[in-house]
Formats: structure tokens, sequence, C-alpha cells
């Protein structure tokens, strides 16, 4: 399963609507560990008509340094002997 890490990375504590389900405020440096990937989820809507005004600030965000956005993939891995 895919995960997200989002950091703020702005120098001070941010309030990020984007976050899903209702937003979080986030000390500087610290991360919020997502499951699933932030786009997708942001663009499936999660049980609203449109995310579209999310998906703005995410971009605004990251453009502006604010916010670090990682996709982290599955570490389990299926090797066999």
């Amino acid at each position: 399963m895919a995960r997200t890490l989002v950091t703020n990375t702005s120098g001070a504590t941010r309030f990020f609507g984007f976050i899903p389900p209702h937003g979080a405020q986030l000390a500087n440096g610290a991360g919020v560990l997502l499951d699933g990937d932030l786009i997708t989820l942001l663009a499936g809507g999660l049980n609203r008509f449109s995310r579209k005004t999310e998906i703005s600030a995410l971009k605004t965000e990251i453009a502006n340094g604010n916010v670090v956005v990682v996709d982290l993939q599955d570490s389990s891995s299926s090797l066999s002997s």
C-alpha cells in the first residue's frame, strides 16, 4: 500500500486544510503519515463533491516550500528462498 508523508517546512506552526480528513495543524518540522497517495485521496473527493481547492492549496504550499510531500511505497518484499 502506498503511503504519503507530509512535513511542515514553513518555519512555523501551520494549519493545512488539505490534509485529510478535515485538515491538520503541524508544528514546524512535524509530519503526518497518510494511508494512500495524497493526490489520489483528494482527487477522489473523500465523500465530497470536489476537492479542487485542497489540491490547488497543496500545490501552492509545495511550490512555496511550506510542505514537503514524500510518496512512500510498501516496504514489504516477496523474496523467497
